[in-house]
């Protein structure tokens, strides 16, 4: 069989068909392609050919945007993993790419222009899921963020981050401005060290200045330090973010959930 491909030049001929291939998965299953030995097999391929082949004719292309090789992600949420919002953006696209593929095919069959036995047959096992595609739009954008929207947990979460954000900023930038500390920054800018509001203040006034150290510069002239009077608010957004990160991680599972619950239930 291998000497016969040689001859045949089979490589170059998956190659070129490769060439035209709209997915990864697509790709995938092309670069795999073997000759059929069942007369069969090689009957029905051709007559899918053909078919397909048609539906271009009359149509000039097929809408398979969107559709991504998911296998991956659904062997992670059938054993019980939680996806990230990435990947289930990416379930939640193959169940539109899918979804918008079945309506075109589904025309074409309605309007009896052609015959297509054996692409009908195919998409009839296309099952939309429409309500878990809509769940997940729902949740997460198109960029895999998670919405505020997604619950009202989250929505309460990061209203508090914000305030307390707001508040720490302005009580540093309040010191920024202040002329008694402004002559002990190095840069009157507030930055972030460590996932914590500071500020950068000479290494001479650090006995003078108080508050935590959390960095330093290259040249040990800078200290990054977090002023006493934010700790406490500093505290507060850090344990917010917390709480929005635990509530995001449930938001996913429950979705991952509902996506393994739809695997089962066939």
């Amino acid at each position: 069989m291998e000497h016969v491909q040689r001859v045949l030049e089979y490589s170059k001929m998956k190659q070129q068909l490769f060439d035209h291939v709209a997915s990864s998965l697509g790709r995938q299953k092309a670069m795999e392609l073997v000759p059929s030995t069942s007369l069969d097999d090689v009957v029905k391929q051709q007559e899918e050919t053909a078919e397909a082949s048609n539906v271009l004719r009359l149509k000039g292309q097929v809408p398979l945007g969107g559709i991504t090789d998911i296998r991956a992600h659904i062997k992670r949420a059938a054993i019980g993993g939680s996806l990230s919002a990435t990947e289930l953006i990416d379930i939640a696209s193959t169940l539109y790419g899918g979804k918008r593929l079945k309506v075109f095919l589904e025309e074409i069959i309605d309007e009896g222009h052609i015959k297509v036995p054996l692409l009908e047959e195919n998409i009839s096992l296309l099952e939309p899921l429409s309500q878990l595609e809509k769940a997940i739009k729902q949740c997460i954008d198109d960029n895999g963020v998670v919405l505020d929207s997604a619950s009202s947990a989250l929505r309460t979460i990061r209203h508090q981050m914000r305030s307390y954000e707001s508040n720490v900023k302005s009580k540093l930038e309040q010191l920024t401005r202040s002329s008694s500390t402004r002559k002990m920054l190095s840069d009157a800018i507030v930055t972030i060290r460590g996932d914590r509001y500071v500020i950068p203040v000479k290494q001479e006034y650090r006995g003078s200045f108080g508050g935590i150290v959390h960095d330093q510069s290259s040249s040990g002239a800078t200290l990054f330090i977090e002023p006493g009077s934010i700790v406490a608010l500093n505290n507060q957004l850090t344990e917010a973010k917390s709480k929005e990160r635990r509530e995001v991680e449930r938001i996913l599972a429950e979705l991952s959930v509902r996506l393994e619950k739809k695997q089962t239930s066939y």
